[in-house]
């Protein structure tokens, strides 16, 4: 694992050249988690964003589940599996504002992980505006992209109920 080239290969960062990547680098620190630990909770305030290693991991969303007694209960439903050699990113929207996150994530495997805090990263931004702009470009388009996939989803699940319903 060399956090210069999981750096290089990750798509918010690919486009950098040698000096902004060690400037990235800078204030990077690797994160160690266990197999079954969560890195992020849905709901809790985000201010860091990960890069995944080593390891695999889980995103998650909390469902609302309507019981036999028209009781609610919670159910945890698995979105997405992520692996280091995905080169996947995951926390960024927390580094555009401070809302709330938006899914919970957690280790299927022992994990290593790079973190990015918002703080930092704004900092540097501010330093190197050119720099800033080809991040802030890039996580807008990694935000489209899964902007793009999630209204398939929702257009896939309403067209699966709409035939349900009406069968």
């Amino acid at each position: 694992m060399n956090p210069e080239e999981i750096i290089k290969e990750t798509f918010i960062f690919n486009n950098l050249d040698e000096q902004e990547v060690a400037g990235i680098l800078k204030i990077t620190t690797e994160r160690r988690f266990s197999k079954g630990e969560t890195i992020m909770q849905e709901g809790q305030e985000g201010d860091s964003m990960y890069i995944v290693a080593d390891g695999d991991v889980e995103v998650s969303k909390t469902l609302a589940m309507k019981g036999g007694e028209g009781d609610f209960t919670k159910r945890e439903k698995i979105l997405k599996r992520f692996k280091a050699e995905d080169n996947v990113v995951f926390g960024e929207i927390a580094m555009i504002d401070r809302e709330n996150r938006s899914a919970s994530v957690v280790t299927t495997t022992d994990c290593i992980l790079l973190e990015i805090r918002r703080e930092d990263l704004l900092d540097l931004m501010e330093k190197r505006p050119q720099m800033g702009i080809k991040i802030l470009k890039r996580i807008a388009q990694l935000l489209a992209s899964r902007l793009r996939q999630s209204s398939q989803d929702v257009i896939r699940l309403t067209t699966a109920l709409s035939i349900a319903l009406s069968g």
